[in-house]
């Protein structure tokens, strides 16, 4: 990325050229939005480590290994969910554990400054929401995930993260065998802890009334 576009990506973030967080929000376009709320409400997230501490978290968007090829992210994001979401990560958590197995996170809430970033490079609804209604990511109320096992490894799945093939359909039947009994362990434990899932995205889970939860526009940094 060059210095002048990271300074244009910074300053949507509510980000300094330094990497610190500035205080107001991002200065995305309003016309015709889901109204975005304050930064009171980042009061309701909190932080997911503090609920499974072991989880492990991969984020990403704070590093050029994703489908942007850009880091989007600043250095101080972290797993931020809404109590909700965090509650029902702890309950597959700890489902998966004595089966070998625990999480790790790719993505969980999201500026919604960043969704402008994302939908310029893929304005594809199904893959990306769109900002101007705001995604349940900047809700806190979806989380992108995998199995890792007890000792942090990746298992096998379909594809890798943010992979927009149909290799990553919940209903895809192809690739081996080891890769889709991963897939349905994380689709049953996360689906029995009240999320519902993406039939796109083997990754992606949502709270059933997430779209009903405030659209969140603050830094990473702010208040929790």
């Amino acid at each position: 990325m060059t210095p002048r576009n990271w300074t244009a990506v910074a300053l949507a973030l509510g980000l300094s050229t330094s990497g610190t967080v500035l205080a107001q929000d991002a200065g995305a376009p309003k016309a015709r939005e889901t109204k975005p709320a304050k930064a009171k409400h980042t009061k309701s997230l909190v932080e997911a480590t503090s609920v499974v501490p072991d989880l492990v978290e991969d984020l990403r968007y704070a590093t050029e290994d994703n489908f942007l090829k850009m880091k989007v992210y600043p250095d101080t994001a972290r797993c931020l969910l809404l109590p909700e979401s965090a509650a029902r990560l702890k309950k597959a958590a700890d489902v998966l554990r004595p089966k070998g197995y625990r999480l790790k996170v790719y993505d969980c809430y999201r500026p919604r400054a960043v969704q402008y970033e994302m939908w310029k490079i893929m304005p594809v609804p199904g893959y990306v929401a769109d900002p101007r209604k705001g995604s349940n990511h900047n809700r806190g109320g979806a989380v992108d995930l995998t199995l890792v096992t007890l000792d942090g490894q990746e298992v096998e799945m379909p594809t890798a993260f943010d992979t927009f093939s149909k290799e990553a359909h919940h209903g895809y039947q192809g690739g081996t065998e080891a890769s889709r009994k991963h897939r349905e362990i994380l689709r049953e434990v996360m689906v029995g802890a009240g999320f519902t899932l993406n039939r796109m995205e083997w990754w992606h889970y949502d709270l059933p009334d997430a779209k009903t939860r405030p659209v969140l526009d603050v830094p990473f940094s702010a208040p929790k």
